[in-house]
């Protein structure tokens, strides 16, 4: 069973996601909600919950089940990751081709190559590099990792429904309270504490699915369907919007988590509309969204600081936004930068449907023919030749 309008909220999640990293002078970024939009991250991690539990919980039973479960998981992420990271690699080599018009010296800072090294082991969300690095919205995908780990251990270890469901309070209780007490940013923590943020959001995304389970096939009328939608859109539209860069963020994944839920049963108009060709595409490709917006974003700052020292004029003005001096690229007014995040929104949408095609399904169609001939190669155990 699939849960298609939830991929539909994927999809969307992953555009807000993209919109919040563009750096321009436009309108957008005068609304709380695109300024908030970076909390859609742990939108993520509720729903990798949820549908991790529905598809995985029944299936981990001993150490070979969950060896293929994180080969699947790792088989789904890194081959996109590592396609990404080469394709940065290859944009600071035209950088330091370019000179110093495209700004820094080319492989240094946040583009080091020895960062690189724990960018492909995904481990750069463990707290290992002092900055962000490379393709900086990748940190959720190694944090995501080793909380699939985390996850698959527990499945191993915790048998009766009700320890399972009493360490999953646990764990997302664990996320939560570190979060709180050593985040500097409340919920907005990433290469320093991400794992606990995914961990606070992932495990409530669990118990949201339990709580699926227990309610059963007991479905809202369409009346209520509809009005329990309409409440869930709004407040996430009212929340994300006020809850920006305050404490407020912190109960981001418990209010994401009843969204979760009150969409799982697809009961009302907005539920049919995410179900919808269009929005469907978008939820297929919201992964690549997420892992090439910033590449985008870095072929566009580049060729502005190319396009400035050409032109010998600014293209780029600093602004206090929510507190923090933001440099944001200007080569127009705000209508035409309006313009320019439509066009890059569109592009983001472009490049993700080619590399959803062209590199997320070959890779993962790889990894999982490795594992099916991994399994054929494995000698039969005793009890499979008794049998």
């Amino acid at each position: 069973m699939r849960f298609p309008v939830l991929d539909g909220w994927r999809g969307l999640c992953a555009l807000c996601v993209a919109l919040y990293h563009l750096h321009t002078l436009d309108h957008f970024h005068l609304f709380g909600f695109v300024r908030g939009s970076y909390l859609f991250v742990d939108f993520f991690f509720v729903l990798s919950g949820f549908v991790i539990t529905h598809a995985y919980s029944a299936r981990i039973g001993g150490g070979a089940s969950a060896g293929s479960f994180l080969v699947r998981r790792f088989g789904r992420v890194w081959p996109l990751h590592a396609a990404v990271l080469l394709a940065f690699v290859a944009l600071e080599s035209v950088k330091a081709l370019s000179g110093p018009a495209a700004g820094n010296a080319a492989f240094t800072g946040a583009f080091a190559p020895s960062a690189l090294v724990s960018n492909l082991a995904l481990v750069h969300a463990l707290g290992v590099e002092e900055q962000w690095t490379w393709n900086i919205p990748s940190w959720s995908i190694s944090a995501e990792f080793f909380v699939y780990i985390t996850f698959a251990i527990l499945f191993l270890t915790v048998r009766r429904t009700r320890m399972l469901i009493a360490a999953m309070v646990a764990l997302a209780a664990l996320g939560a309270g570190v979060v709180m007490g050593f985040s500097a940013n409340h919920i907005d923590t990433s290469i320093d504490y991400g794992y606990f943020r995914c961990l606070y959001g992932f495990f409530t995304g669990c118990l949201v699915y339990r709580l699926y389970q227990t309610i059963g096939d007991r479905r809202m009328s369409r009346p209520a369907g509809g009005l329990a939608e309409a409440g869930a859109l709004l407040a996430v539209i009212a929340f994300v919007s006020a809850a920006g860069g305050n404490a407020l963020s912190l109960a981001a994944p418990l209010l994401f988590g009843l969204v979760v839920l009150v969409f799982a049963f697809e009961a009302g108009p907005v539920s049919r509309l995410l179900a919808t060709s269009p929005f469907q595409r978008l939820g297929a490709w919201s992964y690549s969204i997420y892992m090439v917006h910033a590449l985008v974003i870095a072929v566009l700052q580049k060729g502005t600081m190319v396009a400035q020292g050409a032109l010998g004029r600014p293209l780029f003005v600093e602004r206090q936004i929510d507190g923090e001096t933001d440099r944001l690229i200007a080569f127009g007014d705000a209508w035409m930068m309006d313009l320019v995040g439509v066009g890059y929104l569109l592009a983001v949408i472009g490049l993700s449907a080619l590399t959803y095609r062209f590199v997320e399904l070959p890779g993962q169609a790889m990894v999982n023919c490795l594992l099916v001939r991994s399994r054929k190669a494995a000698p039969a155990s005793p009890v499979a030749e008794a049998a």
